[in-house]
């Protein structure tokens, strides 16, 4: 027997081994797709905490160009503006959604100063169709916001919060 016919050999097994292993994953991702649609399981993609920020030098960075936007890298739908209002890194924090609900991705609230006014803008920083330039107080009232702690110096943003609260409501 030749060395080529005792690797036709292995092949076949080879390829057997992974047409079954193909088998079992589409399996599985079936299974949790049907028990998704029957509300069985909570699919949660992402962190539940944006944390981890040092309070003092992001406040000092703030201080000196004004609320910072963080895109939302895994969906696109939360991207958030951290605000620090006052001169205590640890009390002041405020998280808002960069956009009022229903507005285009391309429009995030903006603003050089933390002290000043947000205003709805396009990436380059003007009014357009889409962007109408309303403005918003420093606190961001009138904004969705999300509650924010500061623990042992670091930012915590619970970016799930209304998640979990409508879902234990219902």
């Amino acid at each position: 027997m030749s060395p080529v016919a005792q690797s036709q050999g292995h092949a076949g097994r080879a390829l057997a081994v992974s047409a079954v292993a193909v088998g079992v994953l589409i399996a599985v991702a079936a299974g949790i797709a049907l028990l998704a649609s029957q509300g069985k399981v909570d699919v949660r993609l992402g962190d539940e905490q944006f944390s981890g920020q040092n309070t003092e030098k992001l406040a000092a960075e703030i201080d000196d160009r004004g609320p910072i936007l963080y895109p939302d890298t895994a969906g696109g739908e939360r991207d958030i503006v951290v605000q620090h209002l006052g001169d205590d890194p640890e009390q002041g924090w405020i998280a808002l959604a960069a956009r009022p609900p229903g507005t285009s991705r391309e429009c995030t609230i903006q603003s050089r100063d933390r002290n000043e006014p947000f205003r709805l803008l396009d990436p380059d920083g003007h009014v357009s169709d889409a962007c109408d330039g309303r403005e918003f107080p420093p606190d961001g009232e009138g904004l969705p916001q999300y509650p924010v702690t500061v623990r042992d110096g670091r930012l915590d943003i619970d970016l799930n919060a209304e998640d979990r609260a409508t879902s234990t409501t219902r």
